[in-house]
């Protein structure tokens, strides 16, 4: 190649091409298995780097299919053994007709996607194979061909399915009940059907008939109204959209958008759309009013902290906007309504401090405070702020146990992530 050539530029561009070249043509000779943990430990550590820079907290337990392999194994097993699959050819097929007349169900969460010869591939089914008995039917073993990693199994050497490893995962850490299971809209078929068809035929003599009892799929990324794809040349990592955005700016886009419905991104995107900018700056007036109205020291003491009419109308809005909050998060994780029904006690309390500073009146802390903490509470929640106390002021334990609250450390917490949201908006340019 000449010298003159920017080899990264043109790989940037034909990478996925040349690769593709390459595994068809040379992937046969691949005898050193540490290149494919190497390369998945690469993408492993950059999404892990990418999941801190958002805020996003840490899973109790990482699995990897490679440290599960005799768990695996084990998992197809027991299906065989069970009469809901058979081997063939060095491989282990998922028996589809067996599964049905052994009382279950297959294809619950899109029936009507059950023998789409558009998804075959997708789930590993390959309508056009002799070594299965029904077309439905998918791999849990694959006998492997040369260059792929291999195990070692009663089949032969081979490598998992594709779903068979998330089954016997999560089974393996979570057992045969499962709450809450998550995912994009595209996995809604074939690959949660036969991770539900799998486990409940792995734990059918136990009487399973519903391995997950809630599924969440969530809505895709759109680049320019088509689904953010490798293959459409049309995708953003997570880093590009944070030279766009900050982490801050992107949980409140999110927090903003139903979970379960598309995302536009594109350049129309690439400045806050109107609903988030207005939200954000309905926010910074928020936080610059009760950094200036909240007390940094011990409040003054008040012989009736709410009494007077303004404050019983502020209070009454707080609960009204709680009710609303908590009403929103059990109706399917609606954290747009939730969002509004935070947007009510912000216009609320921003209401009550101009007519405050108008009448001239003094501001009454507590009452305040509880609005604040409670905005606060909510916002961290969301990672929209940081994490600070439900109350406002309580400090760490000192020496006896007991939570401080005296002197200069009165609403810290509080006012701390009011300051930090706010100087950001400012550094960014939003105000």
């Amino acid at each position: 190649m000449p010298e003159s050539v920017d080899v990264p530029a043109v790989l940037g561009v034909a990478g996925d091409f040349v690769a593709e070249v390459l595994d068809k043509e040379k992937g046969a000779e691949v005898t050193d298995y540490n290149i494919f943990r190497q390369h998945a430990a690469k993408y492993e550590k950059e999404f892990m780097e990418d999941m801190t820079s958002l805020g996003v907290r840490m899973p109790d337990v990482l699995t990897r299919v490679s440290e599960y392999i005799p768990e695996v194994v084990s998992y197809i097993e027991r299906i065989v053994s069970n009469g809901m699959a058979y081997s063939s050819q060095g491989s282990a097929y998922f028996d589809t007709i067996k599964f049905r007349s052994s009382g279950h169900t297959y294809g619950k969460l899109k029936p009507w996607a059950v023998g789409a010869a558009s998804l075959a591939g997708e789930g590993e089914a390959n309508f056009e194979t002799r070594e299965k008995k029904c077309p439905q039917d998918f791999a849990l073993w694959k006998a492997s061909k040369p260059g792929e990693p291999s195990w070692p199994s009663p089949w032969g050497q081979g490598r998992p399915g594709w779903h068979i490893e998330c089954s016997a995962m999560a089974s393996a850490v979570l057992g045969s009940r499962m709450d809450i299971h998550s995912g994009g809209e595209d996995l809604r078929f074939p690959h949660h059907d036969n991770e539900l068809a799998q486990a409940e035929a792995h734990y059918h003599h136990e009487g399973c008939q519903q391995w997950v009892n809630y599924f969440l799929h969530s809505g895709h990324l759109e680049i320019e109204g088509l689904k953010m794809s490798k293959s459409l040349k049309n995708f953003i990592t997570i880093r590009e959209a944070l030279q766009t955005f900050t982490p801050r700016q992107m949980r409140l886009l999110f927090a903003l958008q139903p979970w379960n419905k598309p995302m536009t991104y594109g350049e129309q995107s690439r400045i806050l759309p109107p609903t988030a900018q207005a939200a954000k700056l309905e926010l910074i007036s928020f936080f610059d009013a009760c950094h200036q109205s909240l007390p940094s020291s011990q409040p003054q003491k008040l012989s009736h902290p709410i009494a007077q009419a303004a404050e019983l109308e502020l209070s009454s809005r707080l609960l009204s906007s709680q009710q609303g909050v908590h009403a929103a998060l059990c109706d399917n994780i609606n954290t747009a309504a939730a969002m509004d029904a935070l947007s009510d006690i912000v216009k609320a309390t921003n209401i009550y401090l101009a007519k405050q500073e108008e009448a001239k009146r003094p501001v009454q802390p507590l009452v305040l405070e509880r609005c604040s903490s409670y905005v606060t509470k909510i916002l961290s929640v969301f990672g929209i702020v940081d994490p600070a106390h439900d109350r406002p002021g309580l400090r760490e334990s000192g020496a006896d146990g007991h939570a401080s609250t005296s002197g200069s450390g009165q609403n810290a917490a509080i006012l701390d992530a009011f300051a930090a949201f706010r100087d950001e908006a400012r550094a960014v340019g939003v105000v």
